[in-house]
């Protein structure tokens, strides 16, 4: 308050002298407010403000389409799951013994959870084919191939691809995480790795899956029981989910080994388009592992 009863003239003059002090200071932020905004921002000062702006601009936008992720994969799988936060699902430095020790236990669980889908397959009597699109190094041909054996269940083995690694990657649709001859391993070098010669229900079929699944002996493979789909790329999926589109059989298992967390790219923008022209399949979520391997289960409605 300006005035008290009990104040005395030289409280009065002292207040007045603070409130001089204070509008003056005032005064002079304003005149100096005022002198800037006629000025103008400097460079530095805008180029930040701008780099600023951009950069939250990209962070909304990614949010966004996180959002939207998550509400098209519940809603298409009928589940609540959040989007990982790491990759692999681990925080160890990819390439250290830790994480290698982690990776690879979760790859060995892969494998179990594999047998264990094809135990349920052979159980229901779900007949068909064993197919795997893209096979390396010949990994996982090798891991279907011994789960085939150990269960003597009679299903033919097939794996396809080019052996000359990835085809050359749509920037757009698939980011700049591959590059064309990446995972190349001579057919020579899979056979042997895999044993296909003392395998006879396992056969190796070489081609991009563009040439090699339009003519024999793909053609030939009516029915798919498990279905792996590992080409990475946009490109390729679209060419596996076309071909198994008349062939996967009802309760089939259909896997993505690199499955993205985005409507817009690589194996989930592939299947995303395949599932909206599939009016009479649905497709189950089964679980999902180390570098965002999917596992579906496939049902024919009608």
């Amino acid at each position: 308050m300006l005035h008290r009863a009990d104040a005395g003239p030289s409280d009065a003059a002292s207040l007045l002298s603070r409130l001089r002090a204070l509008v003056g200071t005032e005064h002079d932020a304003m005149l100096a407010l005022i002198d800037r905004l006629a000025a103008g921002p400097d460079a530095g000062e805008l180029d930040r403000l701008r780099a600023e702006n951009t950069a939250l601009r990209a962070k909304i936008q990614a949010l966004n389409l996180h959002a939207t992720y998550e509400a098209w994969f519940n809603t298409t799988f009928h589940t609540r799951r959040p989007t990982p936060n790491t990759w692999p699902f681990t925080t160890f430095e990819i390439g250290t013994p830790w994480c290698d020790k982690v990776v690879y236990g979760m790859q060995d669980g892969e494998f179990l959870f594999a047998e264990h889908l094809i135990e349920q397959l052979d159980q229901a009597g779900i007949a068909g084919d064993i197919v795997e699109f893209g096979t390396a190094g010949g990994t996982w041909v090798k891991t279907l191939a011994s789960i085939i054996e150990r269960r003597q269940n009679g299903r033919r083995l097939w794996g396809f691809d080019s052996f000359q690694g990835l085809p050359e990657p749509d920037i757009e649709r698939d980011g700049t995480t591959w590059h064309a001859g990446q995972y190349a391993a001579s057919l020579a070098e899979v056979s042997d790795s895999v044993g296909a010669g003392q395998r006879p229900f396992l056969t190796l079929v070489e081609g991009w899956f563009q040439d090699s699944l339009v003519r024999e002996p793909a053609l030939g493979i009516e029915t798919i029981a498990y279905a792996r789909i590992d080409g990475d790329l946009y490109a390729s999926a679209v060419e596996c989910l076309k071909y198994l589109a008349p062939r996967l059989v009802d309760g089939a298992i259909l896997v993505f080994d690199d499955w993205q967390f985005s409507l817009n790219h690589g194996e989930t923008l592939a299947f995303r388009e395949w599932i909206a022209e599939q009016p009479g399949l649905e497709c189950e979520f089964l679980g999902m592992n180390m570098w965002a391997h999917l596992y579906l289960r496939v049902h024919r409605r009608g």
